[in-house]
């Protein structure tokens, strides 16, 4: 096993490879959002026909957050099983915020109160899915959808750092709305 240090290396290779592409050096402040039953995920969890390789959601955050860090963005992260600890972290987040990362997990089918919040943050966010869930018969998505910037969805856990190099980038590009 390799040690703490070196476990995400390929993630901050790729950070690194990434950051001469951007446009800006504004290191963005970031916030992933993981919702009901992902702290499931991994060994004894969820579906590794679904949600693939990874071990744990913990990794997962690591391994994002590492990505962002190498970019020259910063990256926070949260989960909850409860949407109401969602909506408060979302108030209580936005102010030090320029942007999200959400999947809304088992919020997908409705969490109106978090697309609520979402939205009266006033930040950019992208909605992001391990599942293609428009395979599912879901075509109009999750309420979180109507606002989202954007939707990375399908590619099991890879679908975070697609969503993350691309939100970076078109922050840069000023594609997105900040406050």
């Amino acid at each position: 096993m390799a040690p703490a240090s070196q476990k995400n290396e390929w993630a901050r290779d790729l950070g690194r490879a990434l950051k001469p592409r951007r446009s800006r050096e504004t290191r963005w402040r970031l916030v992933l959002i993981d919702g009901p039953n992902m702290s499931n995920l991994g060994e004894g969890g969820r579906d590794r026909r679904t949600y693939g390789s990874i071990n744990s959601l913990a990794e997962l955050q690591t391994t994002t957050a590492a990505i962002a860090e190498a970019m020259g963005a910063e990256m926070r992260t949260f989960q909850s099983n409860r949407e109401g600890d969602i909506v408060q972290f979302v108030y209580d987040s936005s102010a030090d915020t320029d942007a999200y990362l959400i999947n809304p997990a088992a919020l997908t089918r409705r969490g109106a109160p978090c697309a609520i919040a979402l939205s009266d943050s006033g930040r950019p966010y992208i909605e992001l899915h391990f599942a293609n869930i428009a395979a599912v018969g879901w075509s109009n998505g999750a309420l979180i959808t109507r606002q989202a910037a954007g939707v990375v969805m399908g590619l099991r856990h890879y679908s975070y750092i697609g969503a993350l190099c691309g939100l970076i980038l078109a922050l840069d590009a000023g594609a997105l709305s900040t406050p």
